[in-house]
């Protein structure tokens, strides 16, 4: 699948884009995320000895295309992207998505903007979670 075919944009992410000032809080708030995820007891494994700076760079890039801030994303499909990891389970997601949204929140996102973004992120939990 080539990655520039993926649907990702969604236009009521845009405002949220702008709510926080772009890249450069994008990027603070995904550094902090990524942070958050490896010092947690339940998924902080997935990790361990990974360049999260450079997690987080890909990720806003992916999340730039979503929010209308970029036209492109030349980055992995979520699903080739969390290939070689241990497999994600269910709990996994769902921790993933609990620790989103406290970093949302304290980035000063409200209710509908959080549940926007949570909502975006949940649409992949099939590409990146185990297969049963």
């Amino acid at each position: 699948m080539s990655t520039n075919s993926l649907s990702v944009s969604k236009p009521e992410l845009k405002l949220i884009y702008k709510k926080l000032g772009g890249e450069p809080k994008l990027l603070a708030l995904l550094r902090d995320f990524y942070d958050r995820m490896s010092n947690d007891a339940l998924i902080g494994f997935f990790f361990e000895a990974k360049d999260l700076k450079a997690i987080a760079s890909k990720q806003m890039a992916f999340l730039q295309k979503a929010m209308g801030a970029a036209e492109t994303y030349s980055g992995k499909a979520p699903a080739q992207a969390h290939e070689d990891l241990a497999p994600i389970l269910k709990g996994h997601f769902d921790r993933r998505l609990k620790i989103l949204e406290g970093t949302l929140r304290d980035y000063g996102l409200t209710d509908q903007e959080v549940k926007t973004w949570i909502g975006f992120e949940n649409a992949f939990r099939s590409a990146v979670m185990k297969k049963d």
